[in-house]
């Protein structure tokens, strides 16, 4: 990345301790930089391990030299020596670097250690030059990093010293100038700043003497291995201080990287017998397979299968392991990284972040791959972030050295089918997992075919709803057909939509291909499903039902509201909904994607499960990926053409909870006013091809009062119009 690409969004100016000046400035700035100046006073060689992974980058990245400015903290006879001229400064100072160098090099702390070692290279490279100031009166006491890239200059100033205090702790003010884009008076003073450097490095300053220090580079040079120092030695030696209990303050949003960071399979988990010994069978079939698509129904665990086939795929080598996990909605970014902190590694969230932040956190994965230590991270990453043209996520992953193993955790694979994905194929991945409960694209083979061959072929595993029924994974339920009749306006605004989509050419050919499929056909695809979502007579039976069952005995309720626009002439039906319940003294609160976000969200559901709210009404919080397992009644007012939402919608709501033994579900089948016309026939052969799909599993399928017999008159009716 681009220098100054990198610092085009950081602020002017940075206040210690609250902002991150360390890992949003100094440690990206040193990564990329060709030229490195420092200018402080109060040095002391601990001051750096603050900036360790910018060090060793700086080390290990570019071929710069690094220029130290310093005032060391002179000891009383030092300074006696000098005033009275008992002792050249150019001796005394010496002493005092390779006193302090020294000193670090014996002491307790590994940190400290490590410092001396990556300064020791540095010196054996030719790539270090320490100068030191003494004043004629008073103390040296500027606090300056000067930063150039191609002959473009950051410069960091202010009253931090570099020391741990300083960058981390004291109440401190750092202000920053980009000289190529601050303006005119930002250029200048970069410009004073550079002139006034080299005065004072080339001992042209009146009121103070520079003195070299090379013989005290020569004890640095002691130090040095053959090896340069890394970003895992660092961890290392911050792993010693720690259990020593010496380890200094990180800066602000790094985290430790522990050396010992595998995935372990929790050994209370059962997986290879039970009601779900079927995920055994998953785990085996990926291992086997080298990675593929399970088709498994919400709720009979492919987020576990696909963790446990991750660790066992981690323990059959050697080596690093970069996972990453492709979601399609923020709450199922927040059920992932719960999910893989049981599996004992904390993983990465990139999405959600800033940019800055995010550079960050990749800055680190490449630091921790730097270990000599077998590890793995987990990323969590939203399928929006990743698709980005400039997606610096992706970029990152495909610089990644092919030592580093790559895996793939697609959620939702169906989403993937998406020319966004399918037309740049991240061919970088090793292994790649897929996890839906429907992976078949509905009206795109293509796109289904192209996503089944990226992922090794059609579904290696499948577990039906039906089977997630039978092992126990899921409740069984009872299927409840409520018939709404579309009214004389709305059939005819049905009809007129339709004709439209056939002027537009839109149309299913025999493969199942959805041709004709433009921005306008699928707004009038839209339009004309939102109708059918939002019929009036759905209010009306909803109503009817509620008052039926009793307000005092309605619990544990969702109500399933459409998302779509408004139908003109209509009232939004999740306000209308919120609006009856309150009439009939039911106590709700709305669950939306908006309160999924919110602070709010686990207050909602707690009370949701405790009985204090008995309804949740909600438009798209299913398709979120939220579970709401208690949930033991639901109308699905809004009930989808499209039959991955049928499996989905029906699988969340049938997840298991304590003293949940079944579930009830009311359906609202729409049909038209009359069976007169190809649309009106074909309106009600979409409605029953859901409903019988659902009353299939349903539990009073062939009871008297069942959904089968209202089905079945519906479909006679279609043969006699």
């Amino acid at each position: 990345m681009s220098f100054l690409n990198l610092f085009a969004k950081i602020r002017p100016a940075y206040e210690i301790p609250g902002d991150n000046l360390v890992g949003e400035v100094l440690v990206p700035a040193m990564r990329v930089c060709d030229d490195l100046r420092i200018e402080v006073g109060f040095f002391s060689s601990r001051c750096l391990a603050q900036i360790a992974p910018g060090l060793a980058s700086f080390i290990n990245d570019t071929n710069s030299t690094l220029k130290l400015m310093v005032s060391p903290i002179l000891e009383e006879k030092d300074q006696v020596a000098i005033q009275r001229g008992i002792s050249d400064p150019q001796t005394v100072l010496n002493q005092t670097m390779e006193r302090l160098f020294q000193e670090a090099r014996i002491s307790e702390s590994a940190i400290e250690r490590h410092t001396v070692d990556s300064l020791g290279y540095l010196v054996a490279s030719d790539r270090l030059q320490i100068r030191v100031v003494l004043m004629e009166r008073g103390v040296y006491h500027k606090k300056i990093w000067l930063l150039g890239f191609e002959r473009q200059w950051l410069a960091v100033h202010g009253s931090g010293n570099a020391t741990e205090r300083g960058l981390l702790v004291n109440g401190e003010q750092m202000s920053i100038d980009r000289a190529w884009m601050d303006g005119e008076q930002s250029e200048t003073r970069v410009g004073i700043f550079l002139e006034q450097w080299a005065r004072r490095w080339n001992n042209q300053h009146p009121m103070s003497l520079t003195v070299e220090v090379g013989h005290a580079l020569e004890i640095l040079r002691g130090f040095t291995g053959l090896i340069p120092p890394t970003i895992a030695d660092f961890w290392e030696a911050w792993y010693c201080d720690h259990k020593a209990g010496l380890e200094p303050e990180l800066p602000q949003g790094y985290r430790p990287v522990r050396i010992d960071h595998r995935m372990k399979i929790p050994e209370a988990l059962i997986w290879r017998e039970g009601r779900f010994a079927h995920q055994g069978s998953a785990v085996d079939a990926i291992v086997e397979n080298g990675g593929g698509i399970l088709s498994m129904a919400t709720g009979s665990g492919k987020t576990r299968a696909a963790l446990i086939a991750t660790a066992e795929i981690q323990d059959s080598r050697a080596g690093h392991l970069c996972v990453v996990v492709l979601v399609p909605t923020r709450p199922l970014i927040r059920q992932w990284a719960e999910d893989i902190r049981g599996f004992g590694i904390e993983p990465v969230v990139l999405s959600g972040k800033g940019k800055l932040r995010r550079q960050q956190e990749l800055e680190q994965l490449t630091f921790a791959f730097s270990s000599i230590h077998s590890r793995t991270e987990v990323l969590v990453v939203s399928n929006s972030l990743f698709m980005r043209k400039d997606s610096e996520v992706r970029s990152w992953l495909e610089s990644l050295p092919s030592t580093i193993y790559r895996l793939l955790i697609a959620d939702e694979v169906h989403n993937l089918g998406a020319r966004s994905f399918v037309d740049n194929l991240p061919d970088f991945f090793s292994r790649r997992i897929g996890l839906s409960a429907t992976p078949i694209r509905q009206y795109d083979p293509d796109g289904t075919d192209q996503l089944f061959g990226f992922f090794g072929g059609a579904p290696l595993f499948d577990f039906s709803i039906g089977d997630a029924i039978k092992a126990g994974c899921l409740v069984p339920y009872r299927y409840h057909l409520h018939v709404a009749r579309l009214d004389a306006d709305e059939m005819d605004y049905y009809e007129d939509l339709t004709e439209q989509l056939v002027r537009a050419g839109f149309h299913v050919d025999d493969d199942g291909r959805t041709v004709g499929l433009s921005d306008r056909v699928a707004r009038l695809l839209r339009d004309r499903r939102a109708l059918v979502e939002q019929a009036d007579a759905k209010l009306g039976l909803l109503e009817s039902k509620l008052k039926s069952i009793g307000a005092e005995s309605v619990s544990k309720t969702l109500i399933y509201t459409s998302a779509k626009p408004v139908v003109p002439g209509k009232t939004k039906q999740l306000i209308a909904v919120n609006e009856m319940l309150q009439h009939l003294n039911i106590i709700s609160h709305q669950y939306t994607a908006e309160e999924t976000g919110s602070r709010q969200s686990s207050k909602i559901l707690a009370l949701f499960d405790s009985g204090d709210y008995q309804v949740l009404t909600s438009m798209k919080v299913l398709d979120e990926g939220v579970d709401i397992p208690q949930t033991d009644t639901a109308f699905l007012l809004a009930s989808s053409t499209v039959e991955r939402e049928w499996v989905q919608r029906r699988g969340r709501i049938l997840r298991n909870a304590p003293d949940k033994e079944t579930a009830n579900l009311h359906d609202f089948l729409v049909i038209p006013p009359e069976l007169d016309s190809p649309s009106a026939k074909s309106l009600l052969r979409s409605e029953l091809r859901r409903a019988s799909a659902f009353a299939d599993l349903a539990e009073n399928e062939y009871d008297l009062d069942g959904p089968n017999q209202i089905i079945r008159k519906l479909e006679d009716s279609l043969w006699t119009a």
